[in-house]
């Protein structure tokens, strides 16, 4: 098993960094923390001065996503004060973060465990952080084209579907491109896709 590297002082986010990679490689039943530590290079005992079981690294590897995730989201959408032109900023930052954490998307969407409500509203119960940025920025955009709210599900997961789509394609291993991702999303920008879906509604 290759080790992972750390500097000395930062060993909780190698773990969870690590620990990532690895949930990836092995899947939640070959997980562990003596696992973690053997590819850090550390003792068996080192990670529970930092975890006191493997559901706390699991725990604390979502949070340390989601919260980075999330932030990204909003600073692309701060001061934006036209809706659109925010959406396309929202989808670009989302690529980029994928495109600098290939690892995150897999374990964010199929090990971490994180339920996303597309439709409903906060009633039914809190939005992942990162997916109401998106909703908000979505709706915002729904509400001035003049679209009814009742169709705020359908048209999220369109807009989703091709954003994700492109961070899912550049995030895969065994697909091999030359070209820029992010050419990739303005390209279907500049197509109309998103436009004509709306106007479509």
């Amino acid at each position: 098993m290759k080790q992972r590297p750390y500097h000395h002082g930062d060993l909780r986010n190698t773990l969870i960094e690590t620990g990532i990679e690895l949930i990836n490689e092995e899947g939640l039943g070959g997980f562990s923390l003596r696992k973690v530590a053997a590819k850090c290079g550390v003792s068996h005992a080192a990670p529970y001065g930092h975890f006191k079981d493997v559901q706390q690294l699991l725990a604390a590897m979502g949070e340390h996503v989601t919260a980075q995730f999330t932030a990204s989201l909003q600073a692309s959408v701060e001061g934006q004060t036209e809706p659109l032109s925010a959406m396309e900023k929202l989808g670009t930052a989302y690529i980029a973060f994928f495109g600098q954490h290939p690892a995150y998307l897999p374990f964010l969407f199929f090990q971490s465990g994180i339920t996303i409500q597309v439709d409903g509203g906060e009633e039914d119960a809190p939005a992942y952080p990162p997916f109401a940025v998106f909703r908000t920025t979505g709706c915002r955009l729904f509400r001035s084209l003049g679209l009814p709210p009742e169709r705020d599900g359908q048209m999220l997961m369109a807009y989703w579907s091709l954003v994700h789509g492109v961070a899912s394609l550049q995030s895969s291993s065994g697909i091999r491109y030359s070209g820029n991702w992010q050419e990739v999303w303005q390209v279907i920008l500049q197509s109309g896709g998103t436009e004509d879906e709306i106007n479509r509604s």
